[in-house]
């Protein structure tokens, strides 16, 4: 490999950290991976492609994976389920229960009612 390969291999792979960083820090603000790749200098597929080889799920899986777990925490700490929806950025509450639901197999109201802040 070359010192330019390699210096190109760092860069994807900063970016991916950096993509992963707004992620977990509850930043990401719904960009497509298109824009974000774009700002990260690297393609989508590569962006994409790094992702998964570097943390084992994909971008898609984790983002779902990060915002139910926020959702999660937010009914934990008593917020109601139209509330975390809108925080969350869902456009109607009921796509938010959907998503939740196919995530933990309960709806948010079951699970805030379960919760000891509900």
């Amino acid at each position: 490999m070359t010192n330019d390969e390699k210096r190109v291999k760092q860069h994807v792979l900063e970016a991916v950290h950096a993509f992963k960083g707004l992620l977990d820090d509850h930043r990401y603000n719904g960009d497509s991976a298109v824009q974000l790749s774009a700002q990260f200098g690297v393609s989508r597929n590569v962006l994409q492609v790094t992702f998964k080889r570097k943390y084992g799920i994909g971008i898609r899986d984790y983002k779902m994976k990060q915002r139910m777990e926020r959702a999660r925490q937010l009914l934990e700490s008593g917020k109601d389920v139209k509330e975390v929806s809108m925080l969350l950025n869902y456009t109607q509450p009921r796509a938010f229960t959907a998503a939740f639901k196919n995530y933990f197999g309960v709806t948010p109201t079951v699970f805030a009612h379960k919760s000891p802040g509900g």
